[in-house]
């Protein structure tokens, strides 16, 4: 099996090296990089088994260096946070592990790899996994920036995001805000539909943070929010049947 890392931290890169070895005794490390550049250099040079990736390269995101080629080697992401995962999820990957990374993440990402090997040999080259990991990746926690701390935040204490002059906010229950990395075309993707909506273009909300609905004008009817906003928030006639049956009225 032949393996390339591309890890930009010398010892993660040892570390995900030494954990292969014990797991699987006939993996070849080809090489273990540090920029994208030299990742591509190696993908074009060798005919590859399985990718290790660190998300950030010493050079930049990964995900630049990928949209630079097209490959079917299945991939092994690898950070420090999760907050990359969906992005992930539509390359090539098998598996997305968080630092600090343990033997037995590396055993359970090759699993998966000889689980959905011959789906590689066969599919695209850039493949959306959830499907092949047969299982929903919501996320249930985002990772938010106060001051040069970075903490989580559980779902359940999000109430709506807010798009506003070009960024996206998260608002808490507790009506604290942060600015956070994703449109709200991604995170409709990644939040579970059962626990948000997407309003409008403004909007996505977590189903405890709807106080009431209010008829408007033909068949439209507005959203009041806790806690409240001041925007009107106002649901097209074609979307209101859908966040009534979403509410369960």
């Amino acid at each position: 099996m032949k393996i390339l890392i591309c890890e930009d931290e010398a010892p993660a890169s040892k570390q995900i090296s030494k954990h292969i070895k014990a797991v699987q005794q006939d993996a070849e490390i080809v090489a273990a990089v540090e920029t994208g550049e030299e990742a591509l250099s190696e993908i074009r040079k060798h005919d590859l088994d399985l990718i290790f990736m660190d998300v950030e390269l010493a050079d930049g995101p990964c995900f630049e260096t990928l949209d630079n080629i097209e490959i079917n080697t299945p991939i092994i992401f690898t950070t420090a946070y999760d907050e990359y995962a969906l992005k992930a999820f539509k390359l090539n990957s098998i598996d997305y592990l968080v630092k600090p990374i343990t033997r037995d993440d590396i055993a359970k990402g090759l699993e998966k790899y000889k689980r959905v090997k011959k789906t590689f040999e066969k599919g695209p080259a850039f493949k959306f996994a959830k499907e092949i990991l047969n299982e929903n990746n919501y996320k249930d926690r985002f990772l938010v920036k106060l001051g040069r701390k970075l903490f989580p935040l559980k779902v359940d204490e999000i109430a709506y995001f807010i798009a506003s002059d070009k960024l996206v906010w998260l608002v808490t229950n507790e009506k604290k805000k942060y600015i956070i990395n994703f449109t709200l075309t991604e995170l409709e993707e990644m939040l579970n539909p059962e626990l948000f909506f997407r309003l409008n273009r403004q909007y996505i909300a977590h189903i405890n943070s709807v106080k009431d609905l209010e008829p408007y004008f033909k068949g439209q009817v507005t959203v009041n929010l806790t806690p409240p906003v001041e925007d009107e928030i106002i649901i097209s006639r074609n979307k209101t049947p859908e966040l009534k049956e979403w509410l369960g009225v």
